[in-house]
């Protein structure tokens, strides 16, 4: 789990966000595509080596990698329902309540 600690436009992109993440412990820089990213909320956050099952699109998992997105670095990966399987279809990041704690892992 993480929090968003801060929100800023992607400086050369329209659609992506640029955010700070905390696990409670270190404080990751995160390209976003969610419109619904906002600062304080609480969501699935995949640190660099954690992995992902993407239900029916990919047989084995992704593993998250930092990359850089429109030439900001990017270290890590804030989940939808839909990427963690499960909705079939979802739109946006999946807003965990304010009480989980910070680090713990989704599963």
């Amino acid at each position: 789990m993480g929090e968003v600690q801060s929100v800023e436009k992607h400086p050369n992109a329209d659609k992506l966000s640029l955010c700070a993440v905390t696990d409670g412990v270190d404080i990751y820089q995160v390209v976003c595509g969610g419109e619904n990213v906002v600062s304080g909320m609480k969501a699935p956050f995949a640190k660099v080596g954690a992995e992902i099952i993407f239900p029916g699109k990919k047989e084995k998992p992704f593993e998250i990698k930092g990359t850089t997105i429109r030439g900001i670095e990017s270290n890590g990966m804030l989940c939808s329902a839909e990427e963690l399987g499960l909705e079939e279809k979802s739109e946006g990041i999946l807003e965990l309540p304010a009480d989980v704690t910070l680090g713990e892992d989704v599963v």
